[in-house]
């Protein structure tokens, strides 16, 4: 537990982030002791509010301001407990009315942490280290990250918690996230889908794909995530392939890494870092990053940007268009069948050419 309220909530934890510093990152890869604290790095950072080129460290980087702390009265406890607790209502009105005025904070940033140390974070730091992915089960933990990442992802977590978006109290929101997280089937519905489909790791010998805030970018038939400063992914939701380990490409295209600049500029909500300024200053110069600029800086347009890119995780975790309704019956007789329910996945597999409304 943090001794006080976290301030800053880091949507991408710092010692992933480090890596985009090119000393730490080869002091890293060879394990020496003497690397510096991750959250100490500094990289180049590009800013779209601004539009500026600075350099920053990684603690100051791809954070929300109190995102994470959110308030508990006598009254909202109240709301939250006759919606899911209704039997354990009086006890608690009780006690409210001899602790009139009662005003607690939950800090989630202690979730996060968690969460962090957990093997899914470390599939993905092995994934940055090998630039490559070795078994399958390796493959089933990073799954497992993309899908957790793109819970905690700014757009989702900001959408959800700012002005009541769905209703409920920030606490409760946070509350429905931590249950989430450890639910399997509520999981599964994204990581089946990525799972199953194609996976291709473009890999570099050198620093070549910036950090966008959110870099599990989602659309309708594929996933493009940034594992490290030299390793991107790519998930073909059309073509299924469900025990395959990824293709590994050495280099990537003019094409394939102009249409990841793209993604990724328009799945930025506030810093694009890394570690060469030149490559920050094309993408500056670009018409798609000068149109992100302008919509992000006009506060209607910010806000539909946000919307939209919220939307697409929700759509992601629902399961791609991909998943049929009746998941939650048929899932865990395929999850507890030593190997796998053949009727479930035959059923599972006539939604794959389903596509997003």
């Amino acid at each position: 537990m943090s001794d006080g309220p976290t301030k800053r909530n880091h949507y991408n934890p710092c010692f992933w982030t480090a890596l985009w510093n090119k000393r730490f990152f080869a002091s890293w890869l060879c394990n020496a002791a003497r690397r510096g604290k991750p959250r100490e790095q500094v990289v180049w950072v590009l800013n779209l509010r601004s539009c500026k080129i600075l350099e920053d460290k990684v603690a100051n980087l791809h954070f929300d301001k109190g995102l994470g702390v959110a308030e508990i009265t006598n009254e909202s406890a109240e709301r939250f407990c006759h919606r899911w607790f209704p039997e354990e209502l009086p006890g608690l009105m009780a006690w409210n009315r001899e602790h009139p005025g009662g005003q607690y904070f939950i800090d989630f940033e202690d979730v996060l942490a968690g969460m962090e140390g957990l093997g899914v974070y470390g599939a993905l730091m092995k994934a940055a280290k090998l630039g490559a992915v070795d078994s399958l089960e390796h493959k089933g933990f990073l799954v497992g990250n993309l899908v957790l990442h793109a819970m905690r992802s700014h757009e989702l977590m900001a959408s959800m918690t700012k002005g009541g978006a769905i209703g409920l109290e920030k606490f409760e929101y946070f509350w429905l996230l931590r249950n989430a997280f450890g639910n399997p089937l509520i999981l599964g519905r994204a990581a089946v889908p990525l799972a199953s489909g194609q996976w291709i790791l473009y890999r570099t010998d050198d620093h070549r794909f910036p950090l966008c805030d959110s870099p599990v970018m989602v659309n309708r038939d594929s996933v493009m995530a940034v594992l490290s400063p030299r390793l991107l992914l790519e998930v073909n939701l059309k073509v299924p392939r469900y025990e395959d380990l990824p293709l590994v490409r050495d280099g990537i295209s003019a094409s394939k890494f102009r249409e990841f600049r793209h993604r990724a500029i328009g799945n930025t909500f506030k810093e694009i870092l890394f570690s060469d300024r030149a490559v920050l200053e094309e993408w500056r110069s670009s018409r798609e990053f000068r149109a992100r600029a302008a919509a992000l800086r006009d506060p209607a347009k910010a806000a539909e940007c946000l919307r939209v890119a919220s939307e697409r995780v929700k759509w992601a975790l629902s399961g791609f268009g991909r998943v049929p309704p009746n998941w939650e019956d048929w899932a865990p007789r395929a999850f507890d069948a030593a190997q796998g329910d053949a009727a479930a996945w035959r059923e599972f597999s006539t939604y794959r050419s389903r596509r997003s409304p």
